[in-house]
């Protein structure tokens, strides 16, 4: 933790909470963004990301890179799974959330940060870390949910133009 318990704690988990009460206000905001729901929610999850990353950084590289090096690998992660609850029609972000974050819990567990802690350290750390997924990707799902119409109508466009140009 960069700035101590007192600081990082609330941070992500003050900003998931509040990203949790305004969501529904946040997302009708963000999707007047004139651009595809897909790519507001990757940019979206770019500062959030970074944040989260830069308060709960790995000690190799902590304090000493300004983009993480776990960037393009946790945007893949929002993206797939923005495209999973798009194709399983999911209606609740914050379902989709908290599966992903408990993924996230058992990723952390077995091959990230968590691995060969102490299991009451594991289990202190757990809920932490599930706010944590659930910070970056919290807000990039529910855009992408608010405008599932929008997406699948582009995506059906492009994939059969010959419907989308109107027959004389």
């Amino acid at each position: 933790m960069v700035f101590g318990v007192l600081i990082d704690v609330p941070t992500i988990v003050g900003g998931f909470l509040i990203m949790l009460y305004y969501r529904k206000k946040l997302t009708s905001i963000l999707a007047r963004v004139p651009l595809p729901s897909l790519v507001t929610c990757v940019l979206i999850s770019i500062p959030l990301i970074i944040l989260e990353e830069q308060i709960d950084c790995m000690p190799a590289w902590c304090g000493q890179v300004l983009i993480p090096p776990t960037l393009p690998f946790l945007l893949l992660e929002v993206f797939a799974v923005s495209l999973i609850a798009l194709r399983v029609h999911a209606t609740s972000p914050f379902r989709v959330v908290s599966v992903y974050s408990a993924l996230g819990v058992f990723w952390e567990l077995l091959f990230g940060g968590l691995v060969g802690a102490p299991l009451i350290i594991a289990l202190i750390f757990a809920p932490y870390v599930w706010i944590g997924y659930g910070f970056v990707s919290l807000l990039p799902l529910s855009i992408v949910l608010l405008n599932r119409d929008n997406v699948m109508n582009s995506v059906a466009q492009t994939a059969n133009p010959a419907s989308a140009s109107p027959s004389i």
